[in-house]
């Protein structure tokens, strides 16, 4: 259970993951946050693409958050970020890469393009757990429940 208050309860975090048990335990993580509500999927750079164009073009609110897996079908992390930091309705996103690649290339690339953090995806639950838990913390709570 997440230990804070939410500042907003509009907030929301995208993630992008084409890998279905990652979607899957993410969804578990966030509902044990109790943070469930604030989270949307998409499986694929493309889809993520799109529906960020789509609420520019509505004047739709965009997440606060994006967590971009890189290895991806249609349109990979790479592609996505590019595009999205090169699109000036979207290039204040905060885009924090979020992938099995420990390649400090794609490290070094992706945080040279704006991404604002790059983390490797943990292997325990737990450790899932507190890498989601410090992601909201950051982002959307402020103060302490005790």
């Amino acid at each position: 259970m997440c230990d804070k208050v939410m500042k907003n309860i509009h907030k929301k975090i995208v993630i992008a993951d084409d890998d279905p048990d990652d979607r899957n335990l993410a969804s578990i993580v966030f509902k044990e946050l109790n943070l469930i509500h604030i989270v949307d999927f998409v499986t694929d750079g493309q889809e993520l693409i799109d529906s960020l164009t789509k609420k520019v073009n509505s004047k739709s609110a965009l997440p606060d958050v994006v967590l971009l897996d890189l290895n991806m079908p249609k349109k990979d992390g790479r592609t996505a970020l590019k595009e999205i930091k090169s699109n000036p309705g979207l290039q204040h996103l905060n885009v924090i890469i979020f992938s099995t690649s420990s390649s400090d290339e794609d490290k070094k690339y992706t945080l040279a393009l704006g991404a604002i953090n790059y983390i490797i995806k943990p292997s325990g639950y737990n450790e899932l757990v507190s890498v989601f838990k410090s992601i909201c913390e950051e982002f959307f709570v402020t103060t302490s429940i005790n």
